[in-house]
Protein backbone atom coordinates (compact mmCIF):
# COMPACT_ATOMS: atom_id res chain seq x y z
CA UNK A 1 0.00 0.00 0.00
CA UNK A 2 1.57 3.65 -0.77
CA UNK A 3 1.94 6.20 1.47
CA UNK A 4 -1.10 7.82 -0.55
CA UNK A 5 -3.58 5.62 -0.72
CA UNK A 6 -2.99 4.58 3.16
CA UNK A 7 -2.93 8.59 4.16
CA UNK A 8 -6.35 8.37 2.06
CA UNK A 9 -7.84 5.04 3.86
CA UNK A 10 -7.10 6.90 7.27
CA UNK A 11 -8.66 10.06 6.27
CA UNK A 12 -11.93 8.03 4.93
CA UNK A 13 -12.17 6.35 8.17
CA UNK A 14 -11.27 9.20 10.20
CA UNK A 15 -13.94 11.25 8.79
CA UNK A 16 -16.54 8.43 9.02
CA UNK A 17 -15.90 8.20 12.76
CA UNK A 18 -16.05 11.94 13.73
CA UNK A 19 -19.69 12.13 12.60
CA UNK A 20 -20.48 8.22 13.59
CA UNK A 21 -22.63 6.65 16.79
CA UNK A 22 -20.49 3.65 18.36
CA UNK A 23 -23.15 1.33 18.87
CA UNK A 24 -21.22 -0.53 20.97
CA UNK A 25 -21.94 1.36 24.01
CA UNK A 26 -25.01 -0.16 24.28
CA UNK A 27 -24.14 -3.74 23.55
CA UNK A 28 -27.12 -5.73 22.42
CA UNK A 29 -27.28 -9.50 23.37
CA UNK A 30 -28.33 -12.25 20.77
CA UNK A 31 -31.85 -12.37 22.43
CA UNK A 32 -32.00 -9.03 21.66
CA UNK A 33 -31.29 -9.16 18.12
CA UNK A 34 -33.40 -12.03 17.31
CA UNK A 35 -36.55 -10.67 17.38
CA UNK A 36 -39.09 -9.19 14.73
CA UNK A 37 -37.59 -6.54 13.46
CA UNK A 38 -34.26 -7.69 12.33
CA UNK A 39 -32.55 -8.64 9.32
CA UNK A 40 -29.28 -10.17 8.81
CA UNK A 41 -26.44 -8.72 6.86
CA UNK A 42 -24.42 -11.84 5.62
CA UNK A 43 -21.19 -11.49 3.63
CA UNK A 44 -19.56 -13.59 1.71
CA UNK A 45 -16.35 -13.65 -0.67
CA UNK A 46 -14.44 -12.24 2.54
CA UNK A 47 -10.77 -13.57 2.94
CA UNK A 48 -9.05 -15.25 5.92
CA UNK A 49 -8.02 -11.57 7.01
CA UNK A 50 -10.79 -9.37 6.52
CA UNK A 51 -10.82 -6.33 9.21
CA UNK A 52 -13.35 -4.11 8.03
CA UNK A 53 -16.32 -3.09 5.71
CA UNK A 54 -17.74 0.21 5.05
CA UNK A 55 -21.18 0.12 3.80
CA UNK A 56 -24.75 2.13 3.20
CA UNK A 57 -28.01 1.12 3.66
CA UNK A 58 -30.54 2.50 1.42
CA UNK A 59 -34.55 2.47 0.72
CA UNK A 60 -36.36 3.27 3.83
CA UNK A 61 -35.66 4.11 7.62
CA UNK A 62 -33.14 2.07 9.46
CA UNK A 63 -33.28 2.74 13.56
CA UNK A 64 -30.14 0.63 14.78
CA UNK A 65 -27.11 -1.76 13.37
CA UNK A 66 -25.85 -4.26 16.20
CA UNK A 67 -23.08 -7.33 15.82
CA UNK A 68 -22.29 -10.06 18.69
CA UNK A 69 -18.50 -9.79 17.31
CA UNK A 70 -17.96 -6.50 16.02
CA UNK A 71 -18.01 -2.83 16.16
CA UNK A 72 -20.03 -0.87 14.67
CA UNK A 73 -20.09 3.00 13.72
CA UNK A 74 -22.88 4.01 12.15
CA UNK A 75 -23.94 7.62 10.47
CA UNK A 76 -26.81 8.36 9.24
CA UNK A 77 -26.51 10.36 6.15
CA UNK A 78 -30.77 10.82 5.47
CA UNK A 79 -33.80 9.24 6.65
CA UNK A 80 -33.50 6.52 4.26
CA UNK A 81 -29.59 6.20 4.30
CA UNK A 82 -27.43 5.38 6.80
CA UNK A 83 -23.66 4.96 6.61
CA UNK A 84 -22.08 1.52 8.32
CA UNK A 85 -18.82 0.92 9.11
CA UNK A 86 -18.52 -2.51 10.72
CA UNK A 87 -14.97 -3.35 12.15
CA UNK A 88 -13.45 -7.24 13.54
CA UNK A 89 -12.28 -10.35 12.26
CA UNK A 90 -15.09 -10.52 9.21
CA UNK A 91 -15.95 -13.71 7.88
CA UNK A 92 -18.19 -15.04 5.62
CA UNK A 93 -21.58 -15.53 7.69
CA UNK A 94 -24.26 -12.85 9.47
CA UNK A 95 -21.66 -10.22 10.15
CA UNK A 96 -24.43 -7.77 12.00
CA UNK A 97 -28.02 -6.73 12.07
CA UNK A 98 -29.68 -4.11 10.82
CA UNK A 99 -33.38 -2.74 12.79
CA UNK A 100 -36.04 -1.82 10.30
CA UNK A 101 -39.51 -0.34 10.82
CA UNK A 102 -41.58 -3.69 8.79
CA UNK A 103 -38.83 -6.43 8.01
CA UNK A 104 -41.63 -7.84 5.46
CA UNK A 105 -40.71 -5.04 3.26
CA UNK A 106 -36.95 -6.27 2.99
CA UNK A 107 -37.22 -5.82 -1.26
CA UNK A 108 -37.34 -1.97 -0.20
CA UNK A 109 -34.17 -1.92 1.12
CA UNK A 110 -30.67 -2.57 -0.68
CA UNK A 111 -26.87 -2.67 0.88
CA UNK A 112 -24.23 -0.99 -0.91
CA UNK A 113 -20.78 -2.23 -0.07
CA UNK A 114 -18.27 0.64 -0.26
CA UNK A 115 -14.78 -0.01 1.40
CA UNK A 116 -13.36 -3.02 2.41
CA UNK A 117 -9.93 -3.09 4.17
CA UNK A 118 -7.76 -6.52 5.63
CA UNK A 119 -5.41 -7.15 7.96
CA UNK A 120 -4.23 -5.00 11.17
CA UNK A 121 -3.03 -2.50 8.53
CA UNK A 122 -6.37 -1.83 7.53
CA UNK A 123 -5.16 -2.07 3.46
CA UNK A 124 -7.66 -1.46 1.28
CA UNK A 125 -9.01 -4.42 -0.37
CA UNK A 126 -11.18 -4.46 -3.52
CA UNK A 127 -14.96 -4.63 -2.87
CA UNK A 128 -15.70 -6.92 -6.74
CA UNK A 129 -15.09 -10.29 -4.45
CA UNK A 130 -17.31 -9.32 -1.86
CA UNK A 131 -20.65 -9.25 -1.34
CA UNK A 132 -22.78 -8.48 1.17
CA UNK A 133 -27.13 -9.28 1.20
CA UNK A 134 -29.78 -7.89 3.40
CA UNK A 135 -31.85 -10.55 4.34
CA UNK A 136 -34.57 -11.72 6.60
CA UNK A 137 -33.11 -13.99 9.31
CA UNK A 138 -33.65 -17.84 8.98
CA UNK A 139 -37.05 -18.98 10.83
CA UNK A 140 -35.59 -22.18 13.21
CA UNK A 141 -38.17 -25.53 12.22
CA UNK A 142 -40.44 -26.32 14.25
CA UNK A 143 -39.62 -29.01 16.87
CA UNK A 144 -42.49 -31.71 17.35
Amino acid sequence: MTRRSFGLSVMIVASMLTGCRDDETGVLGVSDISSPGWLDVRLTGATGNSEALLFEVLGGPVDSVASASHRVFTNSQAPDQLKVLLVGNLHNNVVAKVWVPNPSEVSRYQIVLEQAAAGQDFQQQSVSSYSLQLEAPARPAPTR
